[in-house]
């Protein structure tokens, strides 16, 4: 142990998961001396953020480690009488049966065994963002602007480099596709129509490792509601000046053979060319509802026994409407319950029109940066 280190403490943490990594920075905050101890050369456990690369070398170890030979070697030579043992298991025994499987239609197979045996196809999205459009109902009447510490990274933040590892300054790959070109409605529509069968070049493993510092890989894929308790977490504690964030700003959903755009805005409700004018009206009246559903109890007090999906039927929505309100807007599965689809709607509303034109942030660098931030 290092000298300058403390020789009593309050807590021991073993782990620098999401869960582990918010204790230790609450029992620090509060005055207690913490001890915080990681068996893994990397942040984050398992939810932490890879390259290319380094995704990698982390599927080989887990892949080909043996268990036992994971035991670790106990030695009393320097334990003091009262003093205990704690070993550190470098395994994590949650991962398991791990597989690497291959949707590329082609490969060189020299460069393969040069960069590994991971190979991704991922598809390639046409997707045209929209400015301004006004939230549907629920949401708040205008955009509240992004705070600073959910702000993208901008000349003032330059400070932040330094504190994180090469590998977190590179945006992460595992979020939902976005556009930066900047299309405008008047020169493109604004509904998104893409057929996967458009991609014109197959992309291979090669090809990704090629560009595999440009991106992260997160071991846990998720979204963040704009409205929840991590992202409220985050700016109470200040740990969000360590990190940024940014909007998510179109949703697609795969339906009938194509992939089309989630209405996230009157807006985008009206311009669609999958729907029409009955269509549209009858999502507009159904989504009303749903912003405020617990003031009207007698709508669904009949169907609270039903499953979701029973209710939009009753509700004579068109199928592909019951696909976009069941699949792309609660998304829950067909089995959920009618109060669990309207909880998960009406939340989907309340967090429209915060800080853009949907919902749902993700990490500029990966999921695993944030561990690092209470970490810090």
């Amino acid at each position: 142990m290092a000298a300058d280190l403390p020789d009593e403490f309050d807590v021991v943490i073993l782990g620098t998961g999401l869960p582990e990594s918010i204790v230790a920075s609450a029992c620090s905050r509060v005055g207690q001396r913490v001890l915080h101890l990681d068996a893994r050369n990397y942040y984050g456990g398992n939810w932490a953020s890879f390259t290319f690369s380094g995704l990698q070398s982390w599927i080989d170890e887990y892949k080909n480690r043996d268990a036992a030979a994971e035991e670790p070697v106990t030695s009393r030579e320097h334990v003091l009488e009262n003093e205990g043992i704690v070993p550190l298991n470098r395994r994590d025994a949650t991962i398991q049966n791990l597989e690497v499987f291959s949707y590329s239609e082609s490969e060189d197979s020299d460069l393969v065994e040069e960069v590994g045996a991971l190979r991704i196809k991922p598809e390639l999205l046409n997707t045209n963002p929209t400015d301004g459009d006004r939230p549907l109902p629920g949401s708040p009447a205008s955009e509240e602007p992004v705070p600073q510490e959910l702000r993208d990274p901008g000349p003032e933040s330059a400070g932040h480099q330094d504190m994180s590892s090469e590998s977190d300054q590179i945006p992460s790959a595992d979020i939902t596709p976005t556009s930066e070109s900047g299309g405008t409605p008047d020169t493109e529509p604004n509904t998104a129509k893409v057929c996967p069968t458009e991609s014109k070049k197959s992309i291979t493993c090669s090809d990704i490792a090629r560009e595999g510092r440009r991106f992260n890989i997160d071991l846990v894929s998720k979204l963040l509601y704009s409205r929840g308790p991590l992202i409220d977490l985050l700016i109470k504690s200040n740990v969000s000046r360590y990190t940024e964030f940014k909007n998510v700003t179109r949703i697609l959903t795969y339906h009938g053979g194509e992939i089309e755009q989630v209405p996230c805005s009157r807006a985008d409700v009206f311009s669609s060319k999958q729907l029409s004018m009955i269509e549209k009206r009858t999502l507009m009246k159904f989504l009303t509802f749903c912003a405020d559903y617990d003031q009207h109890i007698e709508e669904y007090q009949d169907h609270k026994d039903s499953t979701f999906a029973e209710f939009l039927q009753s509700k004579r929505l068109a199928p592909g409407l019951q696909h976009f309100v069941l699949c792309s807007i609660a998304m829950v599965s067909q089995a959920a319950g009618t109060v669990d689809g309207l909880k998960a709607t009406q939340h989907f509303l309340r967090c429209l029109g915060r800080y853009g034109n949907t919902p749902f942030l993700f990490h500029m660098y990966g999921l695993g940066e944030i561990p690092q931030c209470f970490c810090r």
